[in-house]
């Protein structure tokens, strides 16, 4: 009995010295209470960034996009149009065309103007001329368009940069989000017509065309309207 209260001293000895040793061997630092990290809020500097390249990139797209707008009527409204003036009246025809840049009917307008000058000689020469500087033209049209399509393609790629930026860490991100969507959408605009514009000029190749070297071997147009 004596030998288990001698144990127990000095197991309570040895244990009071092993904790006096851990107390001391801690700083006075490790058990002063450490402040709270605050969570980091939104950037100010994110979120003007996602907001000013989603807006910059909005801009940049919707510019050509809105030039798509220009034209309402349909190509087989504008064919039907075009065909009856070129059989009646080739010179409101050519007025007509001018007034729509950017779509076929600029292509039909410079191909009047050179093949007019040819006016009353043989359809196959007519042809010869009217045919390439149609293809001309449109070559032009097409590659003014693609031009647009580049440039809006930066504009898309500013505004889902900005999407993402403000995602990363901006505040109201909602609005850059909202933007960038706007963004694609006109993007996607900007590619449906110039689809829809190549498959146009295809087909005014073949349908209208051939109206413009009638109209000029008939002798119903000329460069310049016949003197009264």
């Amino acid at each position: 009995m004596k030998r288990a209260h001698v144990a127990g001293l000095i197991l309570g000895v040895v244990t009071a010295f092993a904790i006096c040793e851990v107390a001391y061997a801690q700083s006075p630092e490790d058990f002063e209470e450490k402040p709270e990290e605050k969570e980091a809020g939104p950037s100010t500097l994110k979120t003007v960034a996602a907001f000013g390249l989603a807006s910059l990139g909005l801009i940049v797209v919707c510019i050509p996009a809105v030039k798509t707008f220009s034209s309402n009527s349909s190509y087989a409204q504008s064919k039907l149009s075009m065909i009856n003036l070129l059989r009646t009246n080739p010179y409101q025809a050519e007025f007509m065309a001018k007034k729509m840049e950017g779509t076929y009917c600029e292509a039909i307008a410079g191909a009047l103007k050179i093949g007019g000058t040819l006016a009353g000689q043989q359809l196959p020469m007519i042809k010869a001329t009217t045919a390439p500087t149609y293809d001309g033209v449109a070559q032009g049209i097409v590659g003014k368009w693609k031009g647009d399509a580049a440039k809006a393609k930066v504009g898309l790629m500013a505004a889902v940069a900005g999407a993402g930026i403000g995602l990363a860490g901006g505040s109201l991100v909602f609005i850059p989000i909202i933007l960038a969507a706007l963004a694609v959408s006109a993007f996607l605009r900007l590619l449906w017509y110039s689809h829809d514009l190549n498959s146009q000029i295809l087909r005014a190749r073949a349908e209208v065309l051939p109206e413009v070297d009638a109209a000029i071997a008939s002798g119903r147009y000329r460069s310049a309207p016949p003197a009264a």
